[in-house]
């Protein structure tokens, strides 16, 4: 039964986007949901963000049915944000209609009622229902199926709360104001004690309660929902229960300057303490494997104690926020962003257990040396992004994984080190280069052209390289993702005749580039991978024989100055030079017919593939003529 009512009310919520007639009758805005037998919701009688445009309401103004026009109408639902900022009756009870089916998003948010009950029919309640309501009160007529309320007192208060139907869980709670009032004012409660038959806090339950401060859990709560605290006044949180879930985002944006939480508890989830602005200090219990993503981002925490059971820092964990030292003990993962904008963080220090660094983790931190320990293994691209004061990092031997370029914009940083013993990286010309195997210590000092052997890709310039030629050595196959980004030094570049591939974002940022030489025959795969200016103003050379080839290459064709050079292989290299003298004439053109024909001596086929489809043609010839008549212009 319970299944099919769940079924139904998604089928009848999914078709309230496609309304298509609204109509006003008495107070309220009505909007008839299409694909129905005649149903209608109460819908905002405003769009304006100040409110939904209701006030002054009363039990008697709600009706079961409408009639429009000569239809009746059934009235089944509260729409999305129905009474969104309404003073509806601040100290009246408001009785919902027998017939009401759901209460949608917002529809209640921000709401001021004395106390509100709910009719038997009511079978859905949004999650969202009543964000930041200042009701005294949720009652439920005792006959629903699936909703009840329970009373519950602070001190001499007494207060009600939305519940399941066998009251262990509470799906939404009065904005703390209690069903009594004095006449003098309204007491809004600041504390209030979980019931202890209550299990479960359910999502955004207390979402926004504008006055509340303490809420005291007991050891039997198994779950807080999602959001269940988020923008409220809590100050402090103790939670007992190490079995307890806590949702994502739970006590975020609250006033929380507190967390104490029981041993054992093995992992907190994403935004829990998301913008507690008033959280300073924070110790987590030993048997804590993991902290979610931005589970701490943007406190004011000066003091972070990790346990020595933590693992996981996920991304943006513990990003922007002021402590200068993180001691990470064994933790194996620092996430994506985890550190990112702890703009006072000079110290990091572990255990030695530290495996992967995820990228931008330690974004614009000022830490002078990169803290990579012996037992790495992944370093991944802008770990170490725009640190400024970062002046030494060396890769430990250990490393097998280097995603792109780990230090872009560590304007400080003049070269990159390799421990000795590393058999997957080498540093050469002070650039970090993927390696087969090494011919010398990484840390020596090189002279030029001492080459490690195995040299397969190019994974990183430092920001703060001095140089102004960069030279990619042969055997080199790959330029990794940001390799030379904002190495603005550089003015020259000369690629390899073994590179494929150029990846994303390799030479961005450097705008003085004035000649890029890549002796590649077949151009590398890349995109626009080069500045709009190094486009412009620079000379690309490259072989003469697939100068076209260039030409017609996606990202290469972008240069706007392209020639073609000999490189002094065994064929001679000028293209259209088809009888090999030395010269391109109208005899090369006879050559390459004779050829064609099957009556040709020998030619050079290289230099014959005129125009780059690397097949020797008729095509070839029409090209071949026009190049001759081209130059003699």
């Amino acid at each position: 039964m319970r299944r099919y009512f769940t079924f139904l009310l998604a089928s009848l919520l999914a078709v309230c986007a496609l309304a298509q007639m609204q109509f006003t009758s008495g107070k309220f805005k009505y909007e008839v949901i299409e694909g129905t037998d005649n149903m209608v919701q109460i819908i905002p009688k405003s769009n304006s963000e100040s409110g939904a445009g209701y006030s002054n309401l009363f039990s008697s103004d709600f009706k079961s049915s409408v009639t429009y026009n000569g239809v009746t109408y059934a009235v089944v639902g509260i729409g999305a944000n129905a009474f969104y900022r309404c003073t509806l009756n601040d100290q009246g009870i408001l009785q919902l209609p027998e017939g009401i089916i759901f209460i949608d998003e917002g529809a209640f948010s921000y709401a001021e009622v004395g106390s509100l009950k709910m009719p038997t029919t009511l079978q859905f309640i949004a999650e969202t229902a009543f964000n930041n309501n200042k009701m005294g009160g949720m009652t439920v007529l005792a006959d629903n199926p699936y909703f009840a309320h329970l009373v519950s007192s602070q001190g001499n208060v007494t207060y009600t709360m939305l519940t399941n139907k066998e009251k262990t869980k509470i799906i939404a709670a009065p904005g703390a104001k209690p069903t009594q009032f004095s006449s003098s004012g309204t007491t809004y409660l600041t504390t209030i004690t979980i019931p202890d038959q209550i299990t479960e806090i359910g999502d955004y339950a207390f979402y926004g309660n504008p006055t509340l401060k303490t809420v005291n859990f007991h050891a039997g709560i198994t779950r807080i929902g999602m959001g269940a605290f988020y923008e409220t006044q809590l100050t402090r949180v103790n939670i007992p229960n190490p079995d307890c879930v806590i949702g994502n985002s739970c006590f975020s944006n609250s006033q929380v300057s507190s967390v104490t939480l029981p041993q054992g508890m093995k992992k907190l989830g994403r935004h829990v303490f998301f913008y507690c602005l008033n959280l300073t200090s924070l110790t987590l219990p030993e048997g804590m494997e993991e902290i979610g993503m931005m589970c701490f981002g943007s406190c004011n925490l000066t003091t972070v104690n990790l346990p020595s059971t933590m693992v996981k820092l996920d991304s943006c964990s513990l990003q922007d926020n002021p402590f200068t030292s993180i001691n990470l003990k064994n933790v194996k993962f620092v996430g994506r962003q985890a550190f990112s904008q702890c703009t006072n963080l000079t110290s990091v220090t572990s255990n030695g257990m530290l495996e992967e660094i995820d990228g931008a983790a330690f974004t614009r931190c000022p830490l002078t040396t990169a803290y990579l320990p012996e037992g790495m293994k992944t370093i991944n691209m802008n770990a170490y992004f725009r640190c400024t004061n970062l002046n030494r990092f060396t890769v430990p031997s250990t490393v097998t994984t280097i995603t792109g370029n780990p230090c872009v914009g560590a304007t400080s940083l003049t070269a990159f080190n390799v421990a000795e013993g590393s058999e997957y990286f080498a540093a050469y010309d002070g650039c970090i280069y993927a390696t087969g195997g090494m011919t010398v210590k990484p840390e020596t000092n090189r002279t030029e052209g001492d080459v490690p052997a195995g040299l397969t890709a190019l994974v990183g310039v430092p920001t703060g390289w001095q140089r102004s030629l960069l030279h990619v050595p042969e055997g080199v196959t790959v330029i990794a993702n940001q390799a030379a980004r904002e190495a603005t030094s550089i003015t020259e570049v000369e690629l390899p005749s073994t590179l494929v591939e150029i990846r994303p974002s390799a030479f961005s940022s450097i705008t003085g580039i004035t000649k890029v030489t890549c002796l590649a025959t077949t151009p590398p795969d890349s995109g626009s991978y080069f500045t709009d200016a190094a486009y412009q103003n620079a000379t690309l050379y490259v072989p003469m024989r697939s100068l076209e080839l260039y030409k017609n290459a996606a990202g290469w064709s972008n240069f706007q100055h392209i020639e073609g050079i000999d490189t002094g292989d065994d064929e001679h290299s000028q293209l259209g030079d088809v009888n090999h003298d030395g010269y391109v004439s109208i005899g090369d053109v006879s050559a390459l017919i004779d050829y064609l024909l099957g009556n040709g001596n020998e030619i050079c086929t290289t230099c014959a593939d005129v125009n780059g489809d690397t097949n020797i043609s008729i095509g070839d010839v029409t090209d071949l003529i026009d190049k001759l008549l081209s130059s003699s212009n």
